[in-house]
């Protein structure tokens, strides 16, 4: 049987309604200091980038008052091309900091904002 390593995406809803800039602003203050963050997309299609190195990131979405997580290389180019690949190499190389970054990033941001 073949596994699969790709992430399934956390949705859960907020108790409060943040912007997408608030977000980034709290991730930055209060998660961790040593990753980088940057809002990327336009008018309410956007979202957060949260980048721990060129191969383990994740995606913070939002939609009314959810909240999508989805780990993932924060590099468009290698999240793009992975999948095309066929083997999802990154999933198969960096799985566990993948699964870990998306745990903190849904525990701290359901504590801020639940």
């Amino acid at each position: 049987m073949h596994k699969s390593n790709q992430f399934v995406m956390k949705v859960f809803t907020l108790g409060q309604n943040p912007s997408t800039e608030e977000i980034e602003r709290i991730l930055e203050q209060k998660f961790n200091s040593k990753y980088t963050y940057s809002i990327f997309g336009v008018g309410k299609s956007k979202s957060v980038i949260v980048r721990k190195s060129d191969f383990v990131g994740a995606q913070i979405s939002k939609s009314g008052n959810q909240l999508t997580v989805h780990a993932q290389s924060p590099n468009l180019l290698l999240s793009f091309l992975d999948p095309l690949i066929g083997i999802n190499l990154m999933g198969a190389i960096f799985s566990s900091p993948l699964k870990k970054l998306e745990a903190e990033l849904v525990t701290f941001l359901k504590n801020q904002y639940s």
